[in-house]
């Protein structure tokens, strides 16, 4: 029976039992012991009393003292324990989180770093939907509701979040049912998952550019001679047909297709090369108005096409033609989102990259502009918004060579507002 009584108290329980017997041991020997030695002694009554006085007051003492030296041994080791969790943590690289009753009772500095809010500001006075994107939030109030009632111990699952800056990133939290002060609540982790994410779709993007390039090795050179020789002929056959006929509209609608191919067969050949064509100091400005020409007879009748270039920019190093490319591909985008007309605005300016100065070439247009869900997927090849029109290849191309002349490509773009392409290229100083 008392080895079952001991068995059901934990190490610790047992050890301060072992300190309390020891001493309530050592206490019961003194008190007798002093007992017997005050008995024995030859004096009157009133000594006696002070000596049994004496005596209390000294165990009393003895017992204050010995307290404070094992709670303060305690207290040191519960200290130490403390800053033993605490440090874990704080400095763990995954988010940590306590939820009780729909807010958050707790998260650690990790997890006030992936939303950009301080701990404090979430556990005071956010809930669990001020950090999901409001798509995902039925499935985030489900999975709480379905821990929290206990129709599920653990579950792992992610979502989009909602950072304090507007940005959506990509987590996933993993949390079980526990209980805190006596009510349910769900403890957990959380890790930001969204350059994973990103270097995952970079990879695939990767994957689908080597399957291109494999594809148009073979292909493109062949393909474009056929291509060169129907624009050849129908633009033979027009010369010999009446202007305004039928027939001739039908050559000039040959021949535009027929360029449109050629257009995608160079933008073919950009992806195949798998070596990055050498880089040349371009002045970026006479890149600019050496193809204003090219520009705004791409850019079509209906568009007014603006340049606005700041003097005195400087020179990049870039492939010859390719920057043409980019502004092309960039202005019949921004043509494209004005089927009605419109202004589009081709600009250069002084910038940053890396913290070293960099030329910013911009091209800005006045259209429908973008959701954020359709802004997040325009560098991905094969997509487009332009139905059968599009090939899904005209921002890709874009970025391929701003990232081939050791640059990147940024683009704002808001409903209603319009879209403006920045690309950013190292100055040569």
């Amino acid at each position: 029976m008392l080895k079952r009584l001991v068995g059901a108290f934990g190490p610790s329980e047992r050890a301060a039992g072992a300190v309390a017997g020891g001493y309530a041991l050592a206490s019961g020997v003194w008190i007798i012991a002093s007992d017997r030695l005050l008995a024995a002694a030859p004096i009157d009554v009133g000594t006696l009393t002070r000596h049994q006085t004496l005596k209390g007051w000294f165990f009393v003492a003895t017992t204050a003292l010995l307290l404070f030296v094992f709670i303060r041994r305690a207290l040191e080791r519960l200290r130490a324990s403390e800053e033993k969790f605490r440090t874990l943590v704080e400095r763990s690289l995954a988010g940590i989180y306590i939820i009780q009753d729909g807010r958050f009772a707790y998260v650690n500095s990790r997890f006030g770093e992936v939303f950009g809010y301080p701990p404090e500001v979430i556990t005071g006075r956010l809930t669990v939907d001020d950090l999901v994107a409001p798509a995902d939030r039925p499935v985030v109030r489900e999975n709480l509701r379905r821990r929290t009632a206990g129709e599920i111990q653990h579950l792992n699952y992610a979502f989009t979040g909602a950072r304090a800056d507007g940005a959506s990133i990509d987590v996933e939290v993993a949390g079980e049912m526990t209980t805190l002060s006596g009510r349910p609540a769900v403890i957990g982790t959380l890790l930001d998952q969204t350059e994973r994410n990103r270097l995952q779709r970079r990879a695939l993007e990767d994957q689908k550019v080597e399957t291109l390039g494999l594809l148009a090795g073979g292909l493109v050179h062949d393909f474009g001679n056929v291509v060169a020789a129907v624009i050849g002929h129908a633009e033979l056959l027009a010369l010999g047909l009446p202007k305004g006929s039928a027939a001739r509209r039908d050559a000039e609608i040959i021949q535009d297709c027929a360029r449109h191919a050629s257009d995608l067969t160079r933008q073919l050949l950009t992806f195949s090369r798998r070596q990055k064509p050498a880089p040349v100091s371009l002045d970026l400005n006479a890149t600019v108005r050496g193809c204003e020409a090219m520009l705004r007879s791409a850019a079509g009748s209906l568009i007014r096409l603006d340049l606005l270039l700041e003097d005195g920019l400087g020179s990049v190093r870039a492939a010859p033609g390719q920057l043409e490319q980019a502004m092309m591909n960039l202005v019949i985008n921004a043509r494209d989102a004005m089927p009605r007309g419109g202004v589009v605005v081709v600009s250069t300016a002084r910038g940053g990259l890396s913290g070293k100065p960099c030329a910013v070439l911009a091209v800005r247009d006045m259209g429908a502009g973008m959701e954020p869900e359709t802004l997040a997927r325009v560098f991905e090849v094969f997509f487009t918004t332009k139905g059968d029109k599009g090939t899904g290849l005209g921002l890709p191309t874009v970025q391929r060579i701003a990232e081939n002349a050791g640059g990147r490509v940024e683009l704002v773009s808001s409903p209603g507002v319009g879209t403006t392409a920045r690309v950013l290229l190292p100055l040569i100083l």
